[in-house]
């Protein structure tokens, strides 16, 4: 198959040509003036039309509120040797019902009786750029550029050039954008009309929305045709195949001179056999080569005594034509290999989004005409473009494309889908929508609270890994932010020596069971590895998932039983890379419980923390249940209601009995601060707010059902801190009330003042009551070192209805501390002091009494004592 590359060179440009055109034309009007009334007189619906500032420009622009065929006109007699030129721009979807004739000769000034002459219409159902003679109320055409070239929904620009010779020879000519590089769309005589009369445009508009006030139109010239004194330029260099490649000039060129084959010359190691000039576009010339070309190389082809039809001739003019085969691309031939989805502060790059690719092979060539990038939201295609081995090309929308000027390889899009700041799914797309480069990315890739709020790119660190996930990613650390176009900062080609592990498995439904590995897994050692199930299920279908086969499911032969717990044995499986996998093959699994209120509570609380991104929140499960959290919700309240609601995950999470998982909004943060904290357990919530002193956490379930909810204040910290910045408050005792303020404490000192993912530095169970009241222990020491930090009381009675009073007094019998004052108490309970006083300064060492009062609704009083001893480090 051959290739259609091309590369511009030596372009013509409109400036220079609208200089010499008006200093002789007929009509010449960029509308400067703010009008179009005077110099020259347009004449026609002048009340649909009005001239507008457009980015520093005036632009002559429509004004229909709605649908309508509507005109301007100018006298003009221009009729033989002549050029006309015009830019406009089509903010919309041409179609049947919306398009523009630009009148080049007319026979009357109202254009829309649609009179004979000449126009050019720019739009209809095929979305062209034609040339037409209009002759008895029937169109034909003499010149047109291909189905679909003014093919945006918002933004069509071209400047537009016709040709009139000595010789009644038309010829059309249209620039994308406002460059001036123009492409010949063909050629053809015709002299059915030699006289007229005006000069102007004619709007056909439907009622769509899109159309209204969205034709904008600049720069009309009409004139003899300048006296040409430049020689030819090559356009572009086209290879159709090994042994064909077309010429394109700027202009027509002379036969004779044009196919003399010894007119070229072909380096390196290459000739021209023949040279032929196109039948209808006389600017474009075919040759045929002596030798086919070389995959992969590069040639340089030289025109000398070319001439244009003026007989100025070519010399020494050169271009450049990458010539290749394109390659059919497999997974992560060429990846995604940087982006900037947050540009805004400014580091050093265009505060613009950009999408770098890159060709991580050593052999192969691609074009990307066709391919398509994606977000979870949008997406777009990629038009013509050669990427060669270890070459780079960023993605760019054209709007921002300018400010790229000094960037390599840069590719404007008509639209470039916006890159979510905290994160979204983005994809490659190749031929036949094959995925080849596939990732979700979140704020925590980049590793770096410092450069996660915006002006530094998301950089992969070793692009020519088969697969790749977020432990391959992190922020660039290149001073100006980023490395579009070039080597990225953190590149590492270390090759991948990690074993997989086995991070979860998740019942989709009692016979389908999903395990999800820390990479990408070699989908064929999936396939034949062995998957052990206890209590025995059988496994009759393996079906990895792409497009990095990090998941895979298993079909079972048997269903699974509500409230057996499974323990899954994967062995015999690699990563991508080829490592087996490791110790951490094994995996609990079983079919979700139904929740109930309490089985899962809030077990520890940093609402204080030392960054803005480390609050986390810490949950227990209880109950002797397997539950998932699937669908479950963080919230706060907001003028006393729940409000807020953020959802923990929407994929099915197992919370085994008496784990923890750890909600934080940044895991990197989190580990950081807390390295003993378990990662492994840590679940990526962008969490409500919880404010630094005081608050409201709740739990609710996938119903909106309140699992558990905590009230904190700063109070509840251990007074003698001297400050609870980057504390967590730990709960004590799972099993006693969330709303037992006695039942927190300040995180221990020893652990770094949190122990995220893990048992409690305070945890505490309250001792089952033995009598009628108990302490545990009976020596404490209240220094927040995590051991015997609170002593805990419980109590016991054979019945109901007691109210009591718990209070500390010192040796000598002074009251210190009130922990309990008139409470309605049930059968048993716990309660817990921490060592200070009713002036919050923590007590001597020493003994002191507990004395607890208790009396029931028939005048029985109980007075119930007992002795504990305060006990300090012997140098404070």
């Amino acid at each position: 198959m051959g290739t259609q590359r091309y590369v511009s060179f030596g372009l013509v440009t409109l400036t220079s040509l609208l200089l010499a055109t008006s200093l002789f034309a007929q009509v010449s009007d960029g509308f400067e003036d703010g009008d179009f009334s005077a110099d020259p007189v347009w004449s026609g619906d002048a009340d649909l039309f009005t001239v507008v500032d457009d980015s520093g420009t005036k632009m002559l622009r429509s004004n229909s509120p709605g649908a309508a065929t509507y005109h301007l006109s100018t006298p003009s007699t221009l009729a033989s040797e002549a050029l006309w030129e015009f830019f406009l721009n089509l903010r919309f979807a041409t179609s049947g019902a919306n398009y523009v004739d630009v009148y080049l000769m007319s026979l009357q000034a109202d254009l829309n009786s649609a009179p004979d002459g000449y126009f050019v219409r720019i739009g209809d159902t095929p979305d062209q750029i034609v040339l037409y003679k209009r002759q008895g109320g029937a169109n034909t055409a003499l010149a047109s550029s291909p189905s679909g070239t003014v093919g945006s929904s918002s933004n069509n620009p071209f400047r537009i050039r016709v040709t009139r010779d000595l010789d009644d020879t038309w010829t059309l000519s249209y620039a994308p954008g406002s460059s001036g590089a123009f492409v010949t769309a063909g050629s053809m005589m015709d002299n059915t009309f030699a006289a007229s009369t005006h000069f102007g445009l004619r709007i056909v508009q439907s009622s769509a929305a899109s159309a209204i006030n969205n034709h904008f139109f600049d720069d009309f010239a009409a004139g003899p045709i300048p006296v040409d004194e430049t020689a030819p330029a090559i356009l572009s260099l086209l290879a159709l195949d090994e042994l064909h490649v077309d010429v394109q000039f700027d202009e027509p060129v002379e036969e004779v001179s044009s196919e003399d084959a010894n007119n070229y010359d072909l380096i390196p190691f290459n000739s021209i056999a023949m040279a032929e000039r196109d039948a209808v576009d006389p600017a474009l010339v075919h040759l045929t080569l002596d030798l086919p070309l070389s995959n992969g190389n590069t040639y340089t082809l030289t025109v000398n005594g070319v001439m244009d039809l003026s007989g100025n001739a070519a010399d020494n003019v050169m271009a450049d034509l990458l010539y290749f085969v394109p390659d059919v691309p497999q997974f992560r031939d060429v990846v995604i290999n940087e982006f900037m989805a947050d540009p805004d502060p400014v580091v050093g790059l265009p505060n613009a989004e950009y999408v770098e690719l890159y060709n991580a092979t050593n052999d192969k060539f691609f074009d990307l005409s066709g391919w398509r990038f994606l977000t979870s939201s949008s997406s777009v295609t990629l038009p013509s473009y050669p990427l060669g081995p270890g070459q780079f090309v960023v993605l760019v929308s054209n709007t921002t494309a300018p400010l790229f000027a000094g960037i390599p390889s840069v590719l404007g899009l008509s639209s470039l889908p916006g890159l979510v700041n905290d994160g979204t799914t983005l994809t490659l797309e190749g031929p036949g929508n094959i995925v080849l480069d596939q990732l979700s990315y979140t704020t925590a890739w980049y590793r770096d609270t410092n450069k996660d709020d915006g002006g530094w790119s998301l950089e992969q660190i070793n692009p020519v890994t088969p697969c790749s996930n977020s432990s391959n990613w992190r922020a660039s650390v290149a001073a100006q932010g980023g490395t579009p176009g070039a080597i990225n900062s953190v590149l590492d080609l270390t090759p991948d020596s990690t074993p997989p592990a086995l991070l979860q498995a998740l019942p989709l439904s009692a016979s389908l069971l999903e395990l999800v590995f820390s990479e990408g897994m070699n989908a064929a050692s999936l396939i034949s590895g062995s998957f052990v199930i206890t209590p025995s299920i059988p496994v009759t279908q393996v079906n990895p998932l792409p497009p990095a086969q990090q998941r895979v499911q298993l079909t079972l032969g048997s269903e699974m039983i509500e409230g057996v717990t499974y323990t899954i044995t994967v062995s015999d499986v690699t990563d991508c890379p080829g490592n087996p996998i490791g110790a951490s093959n094994s995996l609990l699994f079983a079919i979700p419980q139904e929740q109930e209120p309490g089985d899962v509570v809030i077990n520890e609380l940093l609402h204080n923390p030392i960054t803005t991104s480390g609050e986390y929140v810490e949950l227990y499960n209880r109950s002797a249940k397997v539950l998932s959290l699937q669908g479950w919700k963080m919230a706060n309240v907001s003028n006393d209601v729940i409000a807020n609601p953020v959802v923990i995950t929407t994929e099915p999470l197992l919370f085994f009995p008496g784990e923890y998982y750890l909600l934080t909004r940044n895991p990197t943060v989190t580990a950081s601060q807390f390295p003993e904290g378990r990662s492994e357990r840590f679940v990526t919530v962008n969490l409500p707010s919880y404010t630094n002193a005081e608050g409201t956490v709740v739990v609710q379930d996938g119903q909106n059902v309140v699992m558990d909810i905590f009230a904190y204040d700063e109070d509840m910290h251990f007074p003698l801190l001297q400050s609870v910045k980057g504390v967590s408050l730990e709960r004590q005792d799972p099993d006693r009330s969330t709303a037992d303020r006695t039942n927190w404490h300040s995180a221990a000192e020893y652990v770094g003042f949190g122990t995220p993912g893990y048992e409690n530095s305070q945890y505490a169970p309250a001792p089952e009551p033995t009598g009628e009241m108990n302490v545990e222990p009976g020596i404490f020491s209240p220094d927040n070192d995590g051991y015997q930090d609170v002593l805990t009381i419980t109590y016991r009675f054979d019945q109901p209805e007691f109210v009591g009073t718990m209070r500390v007094f010192d040796i000598a019998g002074r009251e210190v501390q009130r922990l309990m004052d008139n409470e309605l108490l049930g059968i048993s309970g716990a309660i817990a002091w921490d060592g200070t006083m009713n002036d919050g300064s923590l007590g001597r060492m020493g003994a002191y009494i507990i004395g607890f009062e208790v009396y029931d609704l028939t005048g029985n009083v109980q007075n119930l004592k007992k002795t504990v001893t305060l006990a300090h480090y012997l140098d404070r």
